[in-house]
């Protein structure tokens, strides 16, 4: 099973932890790591590297907030530079969260799917 980081802009991570926390519980695998308005770019990278260095051989899916932003471009370089063990995905929605916390077994890549299609299909427009 894959591990699952959770990151972006300021209260993203704790935002998406609070929403699971009440609907449907927060798995082992899903971490959360948010960029603060006072961190530089390099804390992040700091903070992210320690989650890393703890998950030690183990796939990671990072879920993103935003596309082309610090969040992601930390996230982007180092699934660049493994694509083996490391996927980026950006912009899912809740749905997609709530689907990895109940059924997020499978590799990285597999969750990484999962997630972009179940935004896909749960978007709509009322009425």
């Amino acid at each position: 099973m894959a591990e699952i980081i959770v990151i972006g802009h300021g209260g993203y991570a704790d935002g998406i932890r609070t929403n699971l926390e009440m609907v449907v519980g927060v798995p082992e695998n899903m971490h959360f790591l948010n960029f603060a308005l006072s961190q530089e770019r390099t804390e992040l990278e700091d903070n992210l590297d320690k989650m890393l260095e703890q998950m030690k051989d183990e796939e990671v899916l990072f879920c993103c907030d935003l596309p082309g932003a610090t969040p992601f471009q930390v996230s982007a370089i180092r699934t660049a530079a493994n694509p083996e063990k490391y996927q980026t995905v950006v912009g899912i929605n809740q749905m997609a969260y709530m689907e990895m916390a109940m059924e997020g077994t499978g590799t990285a890549k597999d969750l990484a799917f999962r997630a972009v299609e179940t935004t896909k299909e749960s978007v709509m427009q009322f009425p």
